[in-house]
């Protein structure tokens, strides 16, 4: 009796420690969503031509379509926050074409007017980042900023019609390279590990590129004089992604 009466007052041994997930490490993975690019696009090189022709001063195109790619990174955890850097290579077809028709000023449009149709193509974005973020055992809130890259093409057609009779003015095309198509970004997003080394996420970023030059090269009056001109147009572009990825957590930091 004496023997239970002891066992029955020795203190219960507590149980071990629950580890939080420790987000340290390197990881690779996937990444598909949408993307939405907005282009302002001027002719600042016709001068007092596009003056007395009445071209519009901006030209507007906005596009949409499905995007995809991939991205990796390093992180390491601190307490609760966890820093990092990250990159990423998104590739989509986000395409649009605007339309305007204008005419010289006093000059009636079905005397003589302009049609210009501005078609905007983005393939792809890349981003290098610095991230940091706070943690939560599984879950991880973070933000993101760094640098941008994107590839736009661009074909500018022109086309002209005087007492009924159209013709074709000019048509040219043109693209941005990752030499001078460089921008910022900043973004944010959250990410759950959902079994071992993997992870999912849900993550917007914005990306904006500034004013860029690019060269249309082209003709005057192609089929019938096929005069060679370049012109340099004048582009303002940002672009808003929405993504979901799934990440591979590979290896841990190595320091």
């Amino acid at each position: 009796m004496a023997g239970s009466a002891f066992a029955a007052d020795m203190p219960l041994k507590a149980p071990p420690p629950v580890l939080a997930y420790d987000w340290s490490g390197f990881y690779i993975g996937g990444v598909i969503g949408g993307g939405w690019t907005h282009t302002d696009s001027s002719d600042p090189g016709l001068g007092i031509i596009g003056t007395l022709l009445n071209v519009p001063v901006v030209q507007t195109t906005t596009g949409s379509s499905f995007i995809g790619g991939i991205e990796g990174g390093d992180r390491y955890q601190f307490g609760k926050l966890v820093i990092g850097w990250e990159a990423d290579m998104v590739w989509g077809n986000t395409s649009d074409t605007s339309t305007t028709t204008f005419s010289p000023n006093g000059i009636p449009p079905g005397v003589f007017s302009l049609t210009r149709s501005l078609t905007t193509n983005e393939k792809w974005t890349g981003t290098a980042t610095s991230t940091v973020g706070i943690a939560h055992d599984r879950w991880l809130v973070y933000g993101k900023a760094g640098v941008a890259w994107s590839k736009t093409d661009y074909t500018d057609n022109w086309s002209g019609n005087i007492v009924g009779i159209p013709f074709q003015a000019f048509s040219g095309t043109g693209t941005t390279s990752s030499s001078n198509q460089v921008g910022w970004t900043v973004g944010t997003g959250v990410e759950w590990a959902v079994w071992n080394n993997w992870s999912i996420k849900a993550e917007y970023d914005y990306l904006d590129f500034g004013n860029k030059n690019v060269a249309i090269n082209g003709a005057i009056l192609p089929g019938i004089a096929n005069f060679p001109a370049s012109f340099g147009l004048e582009n303002t572009q940002h672009i808003n992604q929405f993504k979901a990825g799934l990440n591979w957590h590979i290896a841990p930091n190595i320091w």
